[in-house]
Protein backbone atom coordinates (compact mmCIF):
# COMPACT_ATOMS: atom_id res chain seq x y z
CA UNK A 1 0.00 0.00 0.00
CA UNK A 2 2.77 2.25 1.03
CA UNK A 3 4.37 1.99 -2.19
CA UNK A 4 1.19 2.70 -4.42
CA UNK A 5 0.98 5.71 -2.68
CA UNK A 6 4.74 6.75 -3.13
CA UNK A 7 3.72 5.88 -6.78
CA UNK A 8 0.92 7.52 -6.66
CA UNK A 9 2.40 11.37 -5.49
CA UNK A 10 5.42 10.74 -7.55
CA UNK A 11 2.89 10.66 -10.87
CA UNK A 12 1.25 13.79 -9.32
CA UNK A 13 4.72 15.37 -9.02
CA UNK A 14 5.96 14.81 -13.12
CA UNK A 15 2.49 16.43 -14.27
CA UNK A 16 3.48 19.40 -11.81
CA UNK A 17 6.94 19.75 -13.51
CA UNK A 18 5.57 19.22 -16.77
CA UNK A 19 2.81 21.40 -17.00
CA UNK A 20 4.38 24.41 -15.71
CA UNK A 21 7.06 23.79 -18.31
CA UNK A 22 7.22 26.72 -20.94
CA UNK A 23 7.58 25.31 -24.45
CA UNK A 24 9.15 26.97 -27.35
CA UNK A 25 7.61 27.90 -30.45
CA UNK A 26 9.24 28.61 -33.91
CA UNK A 27 6.28 30.57 -34.96
CA UNK A 28 6.00 34.38 -35.63
CA UNK A 29 3.28 36.76 -34.47
CA UNK A 30 1.96 39.49 -37.02
CA UNK A 31 4.11 42.27 -37.53
CA UNK A 32 1.51 44.82 -35.72
CA UNK A 33 2.87 43.96 -32.35
CA UNK A 34 3.64 46.55 -30.34
CA UNK A 35 7.42 47.90 -31.39
CA UNK A 36 9.31 47.15 -27.95
CA UNK A 37 12.44 45.74 -28.02
CA UNK A 38 15.59 44.53 -25.95
CA UNK A 39 19.49 44.30 -26.66
CA UNK A 40 20.24 43.70 -30.46
CA UNK A 41 21.10 40.14 -29.64
CA UNK A 42 17.39 39.43 -28.60
CA UNK A 43 15.30 38.57 -32.13
CA UNK A 44 11.94 40.16 -31.87
CA UNK A 45 8.37 38.59 -33.22
CA UNK A 46 7.64 39.96 -36.68
CA UNK A 47 6.93 39.09 -40.45
CA UNK A 48 9.76 37.02 -42.12
CA UNK A 49 10.94 38.30 -45.64
CA UNK A 50 14.27 37.87 -47.73
CA UNK A 51 16.13 40.86 -48.99
CA UNK A 52 16.52 40.58 -52.89
CA UNK A 53 17.89 44.04 -53.97
CA UNK A 54 19.40 46.73 -52.04
CA UNK A 55 18.59 50.30 -52.96
CA UNK A 56 20.89 52.45 -50.70
CA UNK A 57 21.64 52.56 -47.14
CA UNK A 58 17.80 52.67 -46.45
CA UNK A 59 16.09 50.94 -48.70
CA UNK A 60 16.02 47.78 -49.95
CA UNK A 61 13.83 45.34 -51.88
CA UNK A 62 11.51 42.49 -50.05
CA UNK A 63 9.80 39.26 -50.91
CA UNK A 64 7.52 38.82 -48.57
CA UNK A 65 4.32 36.62 -48.58
CA UNK A 66 5.35 35.78 -51.82
CA UNK A 67 5.14 39.34 -52.91
CA UNK A 68 7.73 42.02 -53.31
CA UNK A 69 7.81 45.02 -51.52
CA UNK A 70 10.15 48.17 -51.42
CA UNK A 71 10.74 48.94 -47.82
CA UNK A 72 12.30 51.94 -46.15
CA UNK A 73 13.87 51.55 -42.69
CA UNK A 74 12.43 53.30 -39.81
CA UNK A 75 14.13 55.95 -37.71
CA UNK A 76 17.25 56.72 -40.07
CA UNK A 77 17.83 58.55 -42.83
CA UNK A 78 20.95 57.35 -44.99
CA UNK A 79 23.14 60.12 -47.13
CA UNK A 80 21.57 59.83 -51.17
CA UNK A 81 23.47 59.80 -54.32
CA UNK A 82 24.76 63.15 -54.43
CA UNK A 83 25.94 63.49 -50.78
CA UNK A 84 29.24 62.36 -48.71
CA UNK A 85 29.10 58.66 -47.65
CA UNK A 86 26.48 57.57 -49.72
CA UNK A 87 28.75 54.81 -51.13
CA UNK A 88 30.18 53.71 -48.06
CA UNK A 89 26.18 53.54 -45.91
CA UNK A 90 25.22 51.78 -49.43
CA UNK A 91 28.01 49.33 -49.42
CA UNK A 92 27.54 48.43 -45.71
CA UNK A 93 23.52 47.78 -45.75
CA UNK A 94 24.42 45.37 -48.50
CA UNK A 95 26.62 43.71 -46.72
CA UNK A 96 24.51 43.61 -44.09
CA UNK A 97 20.97 42.53 -45.56
CA UNK A 98 21.21 41.34 -49.48
CA UNK A 99 20.30 37.90 -50.14
CA UNK A 100 19.48 37.65 -45.85
CA UNK A 101 16.57 36.52 -44.35
CA UNK A 102 15.57 39.50 -42.29
CA UNK A 103 12.73 39.81 -40.23
CA UNK A 104 10.34 42.72 -39.87
CA UNK A 105 8.67 44.95 -37.15
CA UNK A 106 5.88 47.07 -37.48
CA UNK A 107 6.21 50.12 -35.78
CA UNK A 108 2.32 52.47 -35.86
CA UNK A 109 2.25 52.91 -39.86
CA UNK A 110 2.53 50.39 -42.37
CA UNK A 111 3.74 52.74 -45.12
CA UNK A 112 5.06 56.12 -46.16
CA UNK A 113 3.49 58.33 -48.83
CA UNK A 114 5.31 56.39 -51.60
CA UNK A 115 3.79 53.00 -50.66
CA UNK A 116 7.15 51.62 -49.49
CA UNK A 117 6.82 49.57 -46.27
CA UNK A 118 7.67 50.85 -43.08
CA UNK A 119 9.81 48.52 -40.71
CA UNK A 120 12.94 47.64 -37.71
CA UNK A 121 14.68 45.47 -39.65
CA UNK A 122 16.86 42.53 -37.68
CA UNK A 123 18.92 39.74 -38.85
CA UNK A 124 18.28 36.04 -38.20
CA UNK A 125 21.03 36.42 -35.54
CA UNK A 126 19.72 39.07 -33.64
CA UNK A 127 21.40 42.03 -35.44
CA UNK A 128 19.34 45.28 -35.35
CA UNK A 129 20.12 46.50 -38.54
CA UNK A 130 18.46 50.22 -38.06
CA UNK A 131 21.02 50.39 -35.01
CA UNK A 132 23.61 49.17 -36.86
CA UNK A 133 23.57 52.31 -39.58
CA UNK A 134 23.22 54.62 -37.07
CA UNK A 135 25.93 53.16 -34.51
CA UNK A 136 28.21 52.83 -37.32
CA UNK A 137 27.69 56.34 -38.28
CA UNK A 138 26.36 55.66 -42.29
CA UNK A 139 23.35 57.19 -41.50
CA UNK A 140 21.38 59.83 -39.05
CA UNK A 141 18.30 59.68 -36.92
CA UNK A 142 15.36 60.65 -38.67
CA UNK A 143 11.80 60.65 -36.74
CA UNK A 144 8.35 60.66 -38.78
CA UNK A 145 5.96 60.27 -35.75
CA UNK A 146 3.94 58.09 -35.01
CA UNK A 147 6.80 55.75 -35.61
CA UNK A 148 8.63 56.64 -32.50
CA UNK A 149 9.40 53.77 -30.32
CA UNK A 150 13.42 53.62 -31.04
CA UNK A 151 13.63 57.31 -31.01
CA UNK A 152 15.73 57.39 -27.34
CA UNK A 153 17.73 54.44 -28.76
CA UNK A 154 18.57 56.03 -31.75
CA UNK A 155 19.40 59.17 -30.28
CA UNK A 156 21.88 57.47 -27.52
CA UNK A 157 23.46 55.67 -30.03
CA UNK A 158 23.50 58.75 -32.94
CA UNK A 159 25.40 60.34 -29.93
CA UNK A 160 27.94 58.16 -29.45
CA UNK A 161 28.84 57.60 -33.17
CA UNK A 162 29.05 61.55 -33.30
CA UNK A 163 31.52 61.66 -30.69
CA UNK A 164 33.63 59.28 -32.15
CA UNK A 165 33.54 60.77 -35.20
CA UNK A 166 32.00 57.30 -37.38
CA UNK A 167 31.25 57.48 -40.65
CA UNK A 168 30.01 60.37 -41.87
CA UNK A 169 30.37 62.31 -39.05
CA UNK A 170 34.29 61.92 -39.24
CA UNK A 171 33.87 63.08 -43.00
CA UNK A 172 31.68 65.96 -41.33
CA UNK A 173 34.16 66.92 -39.17
CA UNK A 174 36.84 67.10 -41.52
CA UNK A 175 35.33 68.36 -44.45
CA UNK A 176 35.71 64.96 -46.30
CA UNK A 177 39.33 64.20 -47.41
CA UNK A 178 41.82 65.70 -45.17
CA UNK A 179 40.37 69.02 -45.52
CA UNK A 180 39.77 70.73 -41.64
CA UNK A 181 37.10 73.70 -43.18
CA UNK A 182 34.01 71.62 -43.30
CA UNK A 183 31.53 71.06 -40.88
CA UNK A 184 28.58 68.48 -40.34
CA UNK A 185 26.22 70.92 -41.34
CA UNK A 186 28.04 71.62 -44.62
CA UNK A 187 27.70 68.10 -45.73
CA UNK A 188 25.38 65.80 -44.23
CA UNK A 189 22.40 68.91 -43.52
CA UNK A 190 19.08 68.52 -44.86
CA UNK A 191 17.47 70.48 -47.76
CA UNK A 192 16.36 73.97 -46.39
CA UNK A 193 18.51 73.24 -43.31
CA UNK A 194 22.29 74.61 -43.83
CA UNK A 195 23.56 75.96 -39.72
CA UNK A 196 22.78 75.00 -36.57
CA UNK A 197 24.37 77.32 -35.02
CA UNK A 198 22.01 80.10 -34.58
CA UNK A 199 18.26 80.63 -34.21
CA UNK A 200 17.73 81.00 -37.72
CA UNK A 201 14.18 78.93 -39.25
CA UNK A 202 11.12 78.70 -38.44
CA UNK A 203 7.86 76.69 -39.33
CA UNK A 204 7.41 79.16 -41.96
CA UNK A 205 10.52 78.01 -43.59
CA UNK A 206 9.43 75.12 -44.68
CA UNK A 207 6.76 73.48 -46.59
CA UNK A 208 5.81 70.42 -45.22
CA UNK A 209 5.99 68.93 -41.27
CA UNK A 210 8.51 66.39 -42.47
CA UNK A 211 11.10 68.71 -43.78
CA UNK A 212 10.53 70.91 -40.34
CA UNK A 213 10.82 67.63 -38.55
CA UNK A 214 14.05 66.66 -40.30
CA UNK A 215 15.81 70.16 -39.51
CA UNK A 216 14.74 70.26 -35.74
CA UNK A 217 16.23 66.45 -35.64
CA UNK A 218 19.31 66.87 -36.96
CA UNK A 219 20.12 69.98 -35.51
CA UNK A 220 19.06 68.54 -31.94
CA UNK A 221 21.41 65.48 -32.82
CA UNK A 222 24.56 67.86 -33.63
CA UNK A 223 23.51 70.62 -30.51
CA UNK A 224 21.50 69.14 -28.23
CA UNK A 225 18.50 71.46 -28.45
CA UNK A 226 16.05 73.02 -29.91
CA UNK A 227 18.39 75.67 -31.49
CA UNK A 228 15.06 77.46 -33.87
CA UNK A 229 12.80 77.43 -31.17
CA UNK A 230 10.01 75.13 -33.11
CA UNK A 231 9.12 72.73 -30.82
CA UNK A 232 6.48 74.76 -28.97
CA UNK A 233 5.12 72.20 -27.37
CA UNK A 234 8.01 70.60 -26.02
CA UNK A 235 7.18 66.80 -26.68
CA UNK A 236 9.53 66.52 -29.89
CA UNK A 237 7.31 66.70 -32.52
CA UNK A 238 7.88 70.51 -34.49
CA UNK A 239 5.88 72.68 -37.03
CA UNK A 240 2.36 70.49 -36.32
CA UNK A 241 0.06 72.97 -38.36
CA UNK A 242 1.95 72.27 -41.50
CA UNK A 243 1.11 69.54 -43.89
Amino acid sequence: MKHAVFLFLGIIALLSVACGRVIPTDSVADSSISAEFSDSSTIPNGEKATVINVIDGDTVDVRLNGREYRLRYIGVDTPERDEPYYIEATRFNRDLVDDQDIILVKDVSDVDQYGRLLRYVYLQDGTFVNAELIAGGYGRLVTFPPDVAQVERFQALQTEARLDERGMWRVAAFGGEGDASGSAADTVAPIGCARCDSNLYNCSDFETQSEAQACYDYCYALVGEDIHRMDGGGDGVVCESLP
